[in-house]
């Protein structure tokens, strides 16, 4: 399938772009416009209007994993963190966010042009989605739960490392 958006692209469109490509279509291709140009035959994405795109607080990567179901926890987190960069208001939801905005910008700044730009950050892409994946990514704070009633949280060795005493 084709997709378009406009040219330019930045951390949502980037992101929304690989979403597309790595989970609902691997063959997925892209084109860039001006704003207010179509593609005739293609579907687009992060264009105003369209189905794939921001709706009620929420940038185009959660409309595509609403729209095709994708509920995998690190997407839905990874969702958090593009709308924490993209979107302006939601800038201090995600500790990531900030940092996420500049390091796209530097990409689009350093590419030739925005398929350039779209394969770049999809090798980040691709590496923070294996980290938010993994079972053994490393906790934050925030992240700890309550136990449940009945369960006593595990603590660390002395010393804080995970395997005892210098590890």
């Amino acid at each position: 399938m084709r997709y378009y958006t406009r040219k330019g692209i930045h951390v949502d469109r980037v992101a929304s772009a690989w979403l597309l490509r790595r989970f609902v279509d691997s063959g997925a291709t892209f084109v860039f416009v001006e704003e207010g140009e179509t593609v005739p035959g293609a579907v687009p994405f992060d264009i105003s209007g369209a189905e794939l795109g921001h709706h009620r607080g929420r940038c185009t990567f959660e409309a595509i994993l609403r729209k095709y179901r994708l509920w995998d926890p690190a997407l839905r987190r990874l969702g958090a963190i593009i709308r924490s960069a993209d979107l302006l208001a939601s800038a201090d939801e995600t500790l990531e966010g900030a940092g996420f905005d500049l390091i796209f910008r530097g990409l689009r700044q350093g590419s030739a042009d925005d398929h350039e730009t779209l394969e770049r950050g999809a090798v980040l892409l691709d590496g923070v989605y294996q980290v938010l994946a993994s079972p053994r990514r490393r906790r934050r704070p925030g992240d700890w739960r309550r136990p449940a009633a009945g369960q006593r949280r595990r603590s660390r060795p002395a010393g804080g490392s995970r395997r005892g005493r210098g590890g």
